[in-house]
């Protein structure tokens, strides 16, 4: 048996690992390679899989012939058991994000001889569909910001006009991380004339450009004439699209129905109000609409009057109902007026042109389109549109606020006289 032992030890050349880094994206399964060379038999020998520095605590150990998964690995680590044989120690890392990038060491040991010898991991992540939003709005100019988040590694952000040329004076900051994150998120800024709107493109991009996705704007005639409406055309690899488009009366009844909290009104102490209906929250003070939506194109007012605070908008069908982050991932797109501050409710806010601040809210939903988009009803302004893509029922929201003691009435929706084109927002 000791002959026999020595034997292959003798045999035995190194290990063999690539010597680029290994390149995959978040969410996928990725091999790092590692074999023998001569092709020579791993079955009784010990394999340690390591990040580099945490040799105490290997994602995939096989020892003795038995198996241990490192904490957070479970499931997702494995071997190719009948290679073996053959020297093929590479292992199979199951649903890669984009915080496991690093190197990798694999070990080989067979009594006196071991060799272990580093694999890079390399994993990009794409980001989010870039958003555009309006921070300021003039007679003859306006002021866009584009951003877009969950990138890694750093992404590029640029603008193009209707030719396609890039617009060199946008000013577009450092890629930000989050603090405890290693996703970037990125954002730009551009002032440009009104009559120079129309294909104004916003483009974010991943370094080598492998990934690339854009937002472009598109003005219909009736923003022409009043400057009262954007759309934006969201383009990835995939082609789809969202189209922002202000509409009215689509709805059956042309006014939204809540008579649950007061039939045309959702007045003070809204908790209260709401006693006898599910579609009320535990801990914040805010309800939903009786009528909810899972098609079609509708649209509603909001009296707001002077409220010096108020929160509206949209919110999916949800069975939980307390300790929830009313923000667009968990179902909630709405917008709120604060401390003297109009912007979105979102873990980064985008804050709002204050002069748009409206004492009549449109909300306007087009469910197969994947947009919810808010306007100043008198201005006849847009807000400001959040895209997606609706699987389930959506209500009218309100809240939360902090003290609900003013009540918001829902307006019927009626047929407006147009401003002259001389009025602008």
């Amino acid at each position: 048996m000791f002959t026999y032992n020595l034997n292959i030890i003798n045999t035995f050349k190194c290990l063999v690992v690539p010597p680029d880094p290994v390149v995959t994206s978040a969410g996928h399964d990725v091999i790092l390679p590692c074999h023998l060379s001569p092709q020579t038999s791993a079955v009784n020998m010990d394999i340690r899989w390591f990040k580099e520095g945490q040799f105490a605590s290997p994602l995939y150990l096989y020892l003795g012939g038995k198996v241990t998964e490192g904490k957070g690995y479970e499931g997702r680590v494995s071997v190719f058991t009948q290679e073996l044989e053959k020297g093929n120690m590479s292992l199979l890392l199951n649903n890669v994000m984009a915080s496991e990038r690093g190197s990798y060491k694999c070990q080989a040991s067979y009594m006196d001889w071991i060799q272990e010898l580093p694999v890079v991991l390399q994993v990009k992540q794409q980001g989010s569909v870039p958003r555009i939003s309006m921070r300021k709005h003039h007679r003859v100019f306006i002021q866009l910001s584009c951003s877009s988040e969950n990138w890694f590694p750093e992404p590029d952000m640029l603008w193009t006009d209707s030719s396609g040329k890039e617009i060199t004076s946008a000013e577009t900051e450092r890629p930000k991380q989050k603090e405890g994150s290693i996703l970037y998120s990125i954002t730009s800024h551009m002032r440009i004339g009104m009559d120079k709107l129309d294909g104004i493109t916003c483009v974010v991009m991943s370094q080598n450009q492998e990934t690339k996705m854009e937002s472009a704007l598109q003005m219909t005639g009736e923003f022409r004439n009043f400057r009262s409406q954007l759309t934006e055309k969201t383009k990835t690899k995939k082609m789809g699209f969202f189209n922002w488009k202000k509409q009215k009366g689509q709805n059956n009844e042309g006014t939204l129905k809540v008579e649950e909290v007061g039939k045309e009104e959702a007045a003070e102490n809204l908790e209260e109000k709401c006693k006898g209906t599910k579609n009320k929250f535990k801990y914040n003070q805010c309800v939903l609409g009786k009528e909810g939506y899972d098609k079609g194109t509708h649209y509603w007012e909001v009296d707001l009057g002077k409220k010096s605070q108020w929160s509206v908008g949209i919110a999916q069908e949800t069975e939980k109902r307390d300790n929830i982050q009313m923000y667009p991932d968990t179902g909630f797109w709405s917008i709120c007026y604060k401390d003297g501050e109009l912007k979105t409710v979102e873990p980064s806010s985008t804050f709002l042109p204050i002069e748009l601040t409206p004492e009549k809210l449109g909300v306007f939903m087009d469910y197969e389109g994947g947009q919810i988009t808010f306007f100043n009803v008198e201005k006849k302004c847009h807000i400001h549109s959040f895209c997606g893509k609706f699987t389930k029922k959506l209500y009218p929201f309100f809240g939360p606020l902090i003290d609900c003691k003013e009540e918001l009435k829902i307006s019927p929706v009626v047929k407006r006289d147009k401003p002259s084109t001389s009025k602008n927002c």
